[in-house]
This record gives C-alpha cells, sequence and structure tokens, in this order.
C-alpha cells in the first residue's frame, strides 16, 4: 500500500482523536514577582482533576510585564479544566505550609476558588469553544 493510501485510511483517526482540542491562550494577572517561572496544566474531566493533566505548559515569569504572562497551551479538550501557579523559586512544585496550604501564588480556571481545598472540576470548567481566559493569582 503506497503512503498516500494510506494516509487516507488513517486520516480519520487521527482526526478524531483530536477533535475537541484546540490551543488556548491564558492571561495570568497578578505575578508579584519575575522570580522562576508560572506551570500549567489543563485537565480533560473530573476524574482526573489535579491528578493527569492533557496538556501543559510554562513561561519564565521573566516574561511578564505589568504583572501579566500570557502562556499558549496547545491541545486542550473541549470542557477541560486549569490549574496554575507562580513557582517562584523554580522547583517545579507549588510549595504549601505545615497546614498543606499553598504559599506561592495559584489560580484556577474561572478564577474558581474552593473551600478548604482547591475548587472542584466545575467549578473550574471552560466554557464551550473559549480559545482566549484570564486567570488572576490568589
Amino acid at each position: 500500500m503506497n503512503a498516500a493510501k494510506l494516509l487516507l485510511l488513517t486520516l480519520p483517526a487521527l482526526l478524531a482523536l483530536n477533535a475537541g482540542a484546540a490551543d488556548l491562550e491564558v492571561e495570568v494577572q497578578g505575578l508579584a514577582s519575575t522570580e522562576g517561572q508560572v506551570l500549567l496544566a489543563a485537565y480533560a474531566d473530573a476524574g482526573d482533576w489535579l491528578k493527569k493533566p492533557v496538556a501543559v505548559a510554562r513561561a519564565a515569569a521573566a516574561e511578564a510585564r505589568d504583572g501579566r504572562l500570557v502562556l499558549l497551551v496547545q491541545g486542550v479538550p473541549e470542557g477541560a479544566a486549569i490549574s496554575l501557579f507562580h513557582d517562584r523559586d523554580g522547583n517545579g512544585r507549588l510549595n504549601v505550609n505545615a497546614m498543606g496550604m499553598p504559599i506561592e501564588p495559584y489560580g484556577f480556571s474561572n478564577d474558581a476558588a474552593g473551600n478548604f481545598g482547591p475548587p472542584s472540576f466545575e467549578q473550574a470548567r471552560l466554557a464551550p469553544g473559549a480559545t482566549r481566559i484570564t486567570v488572576r493569582l490568589n
């Protein structure tokens, strides 16, 4: 079988894998310093919320202007939810205090907030067709 026929046979399957996935621009507001990096993760469903991201992005906080930074996240599924934080010390993880409360700035899509913990997936779920959102760091 030649390459053109193989491509025609597999193209529908490849398109189905990426159906509903799009690029998302995330404007992060409230960066108080240009130290470290901003780490972002997108989650496809409630079962994987804050455990198994389907798309990730990072940017050096030094790229921020006036406390704002824009990240482009590729392949974000329709209806996903976003979690991000300002990793000021660059260690790759969200630092917490002895009680488990974050000590680095963080945020979620829809500026969702939880009570005594993170918000639910549904609170942070992106609106259908979202291509650009703003997240304010706490």
